[in-house]
């Protein structure tokens, strides 16, 4: 009984500190607006009658690239920024929460023990740290984003397709991101919240028309497209520090290119064409490897939880390496590949004595240095950290964890848990 009680005022003291930090990192970074202060101000013009797509900005020049839909919903927050904002890192703590818990239930039949849970957890908050707290701190919609996937794979596969449908539509018309998911949900077969999350996406499209009319929304949709068009120039190449996708990787290594530092890092000296051809080529073939996660024919659902999770866990992966633009904190899609690895590390650790076993535990702990606090200018300096951005460390990780993942499959998880 003693024992208990020391257990839970340990755990109740924990949880306070959290959400302690939850609190102070709320608040420090609603003073400082981030991002979605670019989100309000336009919700701001769009209400006074100005273009939300158009100069000026009053946020160092940062002009709004989400739907027309999502200013509709925030019209109504625009009266105070502060307290919108600190509301919003609350809310986004508590769902990075909840998409923690929407993980783990697919490991419900292979349960990890108390000690072994601990450590999965202790593993998790590091090296999800700095992409958790890079988004609250810049005020940011991934974790929002991430937590929409998964609440609406979740009401998917327990046949609430309506519902899930509508939920994976409405994200993927506020940000185009999540469009990735549809391609989980074709080949799987889940064909009825298919439909329903492309007709709620393009339908959403054109509700603000209700209020602003269809002409003026045609043109708001017209010039939101003037800034998401992936052909565009800035989306095919991305040279300057900060970006971290398949454009802004691998075409700096393929052709010469001007970067932030002076550092060149081409190894070939491929036409600016070529390079960027061939990057299409990779974005392809990365998204053709989902089929070595799927291992199934098409239109077959898969009712092994652990296995769902692996795949689904490719597909959130596949989100920042092929959308152009994206910044260290999209890599918080990265986690749930990363925490499926950690999970299948420490359940097998005891069962496996292969060398290959061994060789590949070490690179992925390398590895993921990078994902850890350690890669951050507070700790290894600013100079070091702009390196590791020129280039482009996250992203050759992120692909690593390909492989990695490919070995850690789940078969020879269960192979490996049935081995005793």
């Amino acid at each position: 009984m003693f024992s208990y009680i020391i257990k839970y005022t340990s755990t109740h003291k924990l949880s306070i500190f959290f959400v302690f930090f939850c609190l102070i990192l709320s608040y420090t970074s609603a003073l400082d607006g981030g991002d979605f202060d670019v989100y309000i101000e336009a919700a701001y013009k769009l209400y006074h009658g100005m273009n939300p797509y158009l100069p000026p900005y009053a946020k160092d020049g940062m002009g709004y690239s989400y739907s027309p839909f999502f200013i509709i919903l925030l019209i109504p927050f625009t009266g105070n920024y502060f307290m919108t904002e600190f509301v919003w890192c609350l809310l986004s703590c508590f769902l990075l929460y909840r998409s923690f818990i929407l993980f783990y239930a697919y490991f419900d039949k292979e349960k990890l023990s108390a000690k072994q849970y601990k450590l999965w957890g202790w593993i998790l908050l590091i090296l999800s740290f700095q992409f958790a707290s890079n988004n609250v701190g810049m005020v940011q919609m991934t974790i929002f984003l991430l937590w929409a996937i998964l609440e609406s794979l979740k009401q998917i596969r327990k046949g609430n397709n309506v519902l899930g449908g509508l939920l994976l539509g409405a994200i993927i018309n506020i940000k185009i991101m999540p469009i990735v998911m549809v391609g989980y949900l074709f080949y799987r077969g889940y064909l009825k919240a298919f439909f329903i999350s492309i007709i709620t996406a393009m339908a959403l499209l054109f509700s603000p028309s209700l209020f602003w009319g269809i002409d003026y929304n045609l043109t708001l949709l017209s010039d939101w497209w003037q800034i998401i068009n992936p052909t565009k120039s800035e989306h095919l190449m991305e040279t300057g520090i900060g970006t971290h996708s398949m454009v802004a990787f691998l075409p700096v290594f393929l052709t010469q290119t001007i970067g932030e530092i002076p550092y060149e890092r081409n190894i070939f000296n491929f036409e600016l064409t070529t390079a960027i051809r061939v990057t299409h080529f990779a974005i392809v073939g990365l998204i053709s490897l989902s089929i070595l996660y799927f291992r199934s024919w098409p239109f077959k659902k898969e009712n092994n939880d652990i296995k769902s999770i692996w795949e689904i866990s490719y597909f959130l992966l596949l989100i920042p390496l092929i959308i152009p633009h994206q910044q260290k904190y999209a890599f918080i899609l990265v986690i749930p590949m990363v925490a499926y690895m950690v999970f299948f590390f420490i359940k097998t650790y005891s069962q496996s004595n292969s060398r290959l076993y061994k060789l590949v535990l070490v690179i992925f702990s390398i590895s993921m240095l990078v994902f850890s606090p350690i890669h951050g200018a507070d700790i290894i300096g600013w100079k070091a950290f702009r390196w590791s951005q020129h280039y482009r460390l996250i992203t050759i990780v992120t692909l690593l964890l390909i492989p990695i993942s490919q070995y850690c499959n789940t078969k020879r998880l269960k192979t490996l848990i049935t081995r005793n």
